[in-house]
Order: C-alpha cells, then structure tokens, then sequence
C-alpha cells in the first residue's frame, strides 16, 4: 500500500495563485502598491551620481538651518513627496507646505523669513566629485 501526499486546500492553492498573479501585474506595470512595494529598488539603473533634494530654512540673518523631514511630525513627514508636485502647485500651496515645514522651529523661537528647496546630487563613489545643489523652489514661510 503506497502512501500520498495530502493534497492541498483548494483555498491555499487560490490564495498563493492570486498572491503570485498580483505580484507579477504589480511588477510589470510598475506599480507600487502595498505589500508589493520596492520593485524599482532592485530594477532602475542606477548611475554614478545620486539626485535627491535638500530643504532649508532662511533665517532672517540669512542663515540657512538645514530641515530634515524625518524630525517632522508624523503626519509631515511624507511631504517630501510633495516636492514632486511642487511645479504644478500654485504659490499659495507649495507656501502653505513651506510653513508645515517650518512650523517645528518656529515652535523653537527661530524666525524664518524663507524655505529653499535645493535640487541636490551627490556622486556615490567616495572619490567623486563633491555634491551640488541648484535652487529648484523658494516659498514664504512667514505666518
């Protein structure tokens, strides 16, 4: 008498044909949708240099404070997103989300007249050149 395997459930096999269905159409189409996130991570060339941008705040000395999203509120802190869009947001908005942005150093006492937001690229190679940033956007931070 010759013993088999258990078969499967039926509703595990659809599961795992439906999880693997939708992992693949998330990967072809590019789509970043949860949990299937992070395909561009492992699938964009990537080139000698790293492009990214550098957020500041002008003081009224014209000191510029360096901001950094990650110590933003929670509910700030995927703003950097926004930077995307900021070409297509009229003055009023991208200043509203200058004033988000400088909202915790106000609450410091700093007074800050201006954000920049520098485009930034940075070489990846430690003996590369070192980085530069051109002025992308300014906004009005004043209340």
């Amino acid at each position: 008498m010759q013993r088999t395997a258990e078969a499967v459930p039926r509703r595990t096999r659809c599961a795992v044909y439906g999880f693997l269905v939708a992992f693949a159409i998330t990967g072809a189409a590019h789509l970043e949708a949860w949990p299937f996130t992070g395909f561009r991570l492992f699938s964009e060339r990537r080139g000698p240099d790293r492009e990214g941008w550098e957020i500041v705040a002008v003081e009224h000395d014209g000191a510029e404070v360096r901001i950094d999203l990650s110590d933003l509120p929670v509910g700030a802190r995927g703003s950097a997103k926004l930077i995307e869009g900021f070409a297509d947001m009229s003055q009023s908005d991208r200043d509203g989300v200058c004033r988000a942005w400088v909202a915790p150093l106000r609450d410091e006492g700093r007074a800050v007249d201006e954000v920049r937001v520098y485009a930034r690229v940075d070489s990846v190679r430690p003996d590369g050149p070192p980085p530069t940033r051109s002025l992308a956007y300014s906004c009005g931070a004043r209340p």
